[in-house]
């Protein structure tokens, strides 16, 4: 048998390849970038370091935990209580806003609790459809207004009315009355949220978890970047111009580029599946700056729709990236798949952020952009069908689709972590089968 092939040397692959591993499974990992960890990775430039946006360790299972002992990353790691806010308007007020409208000024507190109020109030209805829906029926016409429905029409570049309910689960916290009236009036007590706790390195960035699985991956091949695959004839194309067959084909790349290099024809079904699936990118300015941060929040949100970025955060507020004296920044704005002149879209980015006092121009030292893409999957209306119909056609093949983009939905690297286990334990059991045949 050859060894399992896994696409992407990101955490999932790792710990698929590590687990396999353990379990005397031979696996290769090829990954297109000259170091491995994926979306996970840490730039330096200037003795600044900057992770590709946001990337926290939300710990919330014991097996994710001993696993980072056993690797050896745990002890490494502090562990933080998060503080985020929201700005909306001139006002700023903690996260998340339905428990901490108390922030906000008169008119919009009032607009947000009487909503709230009369949602609560409001006689059962049918299920909601949308996620605009359910926004009005869990959290009123004020909060959807001032937050919701602006901020998640920013993030992912969709009506509210386009969007699923498949993605909020987890993420979006569900008070009852007397949580919202106590957060209106300041008197809500604890956090709130599967974010509230999180664990980032003592020292340096995000990547040492990456590394520290990949120091136990033996076949990790990396500034291999995949060109094209058949599912028939079990082949994958590298762009050094090799073809390299497989047995087992494990993907952890994004789904519409894993279908977009399939070069068998696919049926019409399949290929109008691929054809759906709604993304956007995000563009990622860091910044390295002279002097102690703005705020003392990790990060802020932003909903309103004349500034260009959703997200902004304070990296250093948690983490040893900056020089002595120094602080970094790392600003998110969302873009469609295609298009945009990025540098200025940075610039326009780089303006806002000077002109609600974030920062000062002429204390930037370094300044530096990424684009991630795919960001964030868009959760429409016929995501969950098309996702579920292209695993099903994949799988027909012996193909395994495995992580965050690869089975394209929403999760955290915690999730990526489990994930990456789940894989090796489906190919152990492949081969155990295979013994006894």
């Amino acid at each position: 048998m050859k060894p399992v092939l896994i696409l992407g040397g990101g955490l999932t692959g790792l710990v698929a390849a590590e687990r396999l591993a353990a379990s005397r499974v031979s696996s290769r990992v090829v990954e297109k970038e000259s170091e491995p960890g994926g979306a996970c990775r840490t730039l330096g430039k200037d003795g600044y370091l900057f992770d590709l946006t946001g990337h926290l360790l939300h710990i919330g299972h014991e097996v994710t935990q001993s696993y980072l002992e056993d690797v050896g990353v745990w002890k490494e790691l502090k562990t933080h209580e998060r503080r985020a806010a929201i700005r909306v308007g001139n006002s700023v007020t903690p996260y998340p806003i339905q428990i901490h409208t108390h922030g906000l000024d008169p008119k919009t507190r009032r607009d947000c609790l009487l909503g709230f109020v009369r949602a609560w109030a409001a006689e059962a209805k049918s299920e909601p459809r949308s996620f605009e829906e359910w926004v009005l029926e869990q959290f009123g016409d004020g909060l959807a207004k001032h937050f919701f429905f602006p901020y998640n029409s920013k993030l992912y570049r969709a009506e509210p009315s386009e969007l699923s309910l498949d993605w909020v689960g987890r993420y979006v916290p569900k008070p009852d009355l007397e949580e919202v009236i106590n957060g209106a009036l300041g008197l809500h007590q604890g956090e709130t949220g599967y974010n509230a706790v999180f664990r980032y390195p003592c020292t340096g960035g995000i990547d040492c978890l990456p590394r520290a699985v990949a120091k136990r991956v033996e076949n990790l091949e990396l500034n291999r970047c995949v060109t094209a695959i058949s599912l028939d004839e079990s082949w994958v194309d590298f762009a050094d111009g090799k073809r390299e067959c497989f047995d087992d084909l494990v993907s952890t790349l994004s789904l519409p580029s894993l279908m977009d290099m399939i070069v068998d024809e696919l049926p019409g079904d399949i290929a109008a599946a691929r054809r759906v699936l709604r993304w956007v990118r995000v563009l990622n300015l860091a910044l390295g700056v002279c002097g102690d941060a703005p705020t003392d929040q990790h990060w802020l949100y932003f909903p309103d729709p004349a500034l260009p970025f959703y997200r902004v955060g304070f990296p250093s507020n948690h983490g040893s990236l900056a020089p002595e004296g120094a602080h970094t920044i790392s600003v998110e704005v969302s873009l469609d798949p295609e298009g945009g002149d990025v540098d200025v879209l940075a610039d326009q980015a780089m303006q806002a952020l000077v002109g609600i006092g974030m920062v000062e121009e002429d204390q930037v030292q370094v300044r530096q952009l990424a684009v991630l893409d795919p960001a964030y999957v868009v959760f429409d209306h016929r995501r969950r069908e098309a996702v579920a119909k292209l695993r099903k056609f994949l799988s027909s093949y012996g193909v395994i689709i495995s992580g965050r983009w690869a089975e394209w939905k929403y999760s955290a690297m915690e999730d990526a972590i489990l994930d990456g286990m789940t894989v090796a334990r489906r190919l152990c059991g492949r081969a155990e089968s295979r013994d006894t045949v």
